[in-house]
């Protein structure tokens, strides 16, 4: 599939010299001007998936939906340079280098949506003989929703011109050119204080491109679980009120967000909050007439 390429199309292939900028630009498609971000419709990109699911239907008070993806998005380059990506193109003369997991790419997708009715009540499975027991336990239906997906793919880099092409920053937090690797991404145990190993990345040597895949690391994966239960009484025939009480995120569990990619900043392999909000509960009620 043909895709947008973004990031800095106009720049050296060879080091920049801005007294010079048209001997340097060789082979730019400008080369009376200097480097030039724009978008090019050169790129490529594939998708491939499995895709699973199981739905039913109204079983002994439970409704549900189940379904699991099982996929991988690659494309070249990055899908414009207005941050879409969060990286930039290093050499936009040499797209199949900058070929790796696109933003989109999730491997694994689960989720998982339910409404039970509670069996408990008149006419259910755990009826009592008395009737204002009936009436408060009765009539309660839970809903739910679990998900969970892999991390959200991202690269690590350096704000300098180590390549000495004459490139310049974009909003990714670092710049266009990624690091060397001379190690192993991840510790045995990551966590906020530490997601990849900092000492595994290196500056690449002066007027050379790092050697770093685009979008090799990943981010925490995702988690999380969202319940409610609500029960409808009915007054009249046109009068009925329905209460809910709902959770979100209801374990209270944290999603790390991307850490810091920049080489150059202080915090460079931790992670400084969270992507996900903390546990939400809210009662309401709707009025139906």
């Amino acid at each position: 599939m043909a895709m947008v390429a973004g990031g800095n199309a106009n720049k050296a292939c060879a080091p920049y010299d801005p007294n010079n900028a048209t001997a340097t630009n060789c082979g730019a498609p400008f080369p009376y001007i200097g480097p030039t971000a724009y978008d090019r419709s050169t790129g490529n990109s594939n998708y491939n998936a499995l895709q699973v699911s199981l739905n039913g239907k109204q079983q002994h008070g439970l409704t549900y939906l189940i379904s699991y993806t099982w996929s991988k998005s690659i494309d070249e380059g990055c899908t414009g340079w207005y941050g879409v990506e969060g990286c930039s193109t290093q050499n936009p003369y040499d797209l199949r280098g900058d070929r790796g997991p696109a933003a989109t790419d999730l491997p694994q997708i689960f989720s998982a949506a339910w409404v039970y009715a509670l069996p408990f009540g008149k006419g259910s499975a755990w009826s009592s003989n008395n009737r204002i027991v009936n009436a408060v336990v009765g009539g309660w239906n839970l809903n739910g929703v679990l998900s969970f997906s892999s991390g959200i793919p991202f690269d690590v880099g350096t704000g300098l011109d180590r390549a000495n092409t004459g490139n310049y920053n974009y909003g990714n937090g670092y710049g266009y050119e990624r690091l060397n690797v001379t190690g192993p991404f991840y510790p045995s145990s990551k966590g906020p204080d530490g997601w990849f190993n900092t000492s595994s990345f290196q500056l690449p040597p002066l007027n050379t491109f790092g050697n770093l895949g685009r979008d090799s690391l990943r981010s925490d994966w995702n988690k999380n679980l969202d319940l409610s239960i609500f029960r409808q009484f009915a007054f009249t025939e046109r009068f009925r009120m329905e209460f809910r009480f709902e959770m979100f995120n209801a374990t209270n569990t944290p999603v790390w967000a991307v850490p810091v990619t920049s080489l150059e900043n202080s915090n460079f392999g931790k992670v400084t909050h969270a992507a996900n909000v903390p546990r939400q509960l809210q009662f309401g009620l709707k009025l139906y007439f």
